[in-house]
């Protein structure tokens, strides 16, 4: 079964030295995809805690963002991938409010 939702992306600015950062959000659709067993072992071993994959349809609706909030929960996005259709994975880990953790694109 295929669930589709919104997912709010987030992009964070800093705007000088001292200042806290400001965040961009915008809102676009996504299918949720559950992460495989495999997958959260390995990801476990290098210190990362997968939750969920989002699929956008278009890899030009993710635009590097490195947060985003979905069902009212913030999440990291630790990791991207650009689908065989043209679309993107983006691979989410809760979001303990600290700096850190790269999306990278592959």
């Amino acid at each position: 079964m295929i669930k589709a939702g919104i997912v709010t992306l987030i992009t964070e600015e800093a705007h000088g030295v001292g200042t806290d950062p400001e965040e961009t959000r915008r809102k676009v659709f996504c299918t949720v995809k559950s992460i495989g067993q495999a997958e959260v072992y390995q990801a476990m071993s290098l210190g990362l805690n997968p939750a969920m994959k989002l699929i956008l349809s278009q890899d030009f609706e993710y635009r590097g963002e490195s947060l985003c909030e979905y069902k009212g929960k913030r999440y990291r996005i630790i990791r991207t991938y650009v689908t065989e259709a043209d679309g993107i994975e983006l691979t989410l880990q809760p979001d303990a409010g600290g700096t850190g953790g790269a999306a990278d694109a592959g």
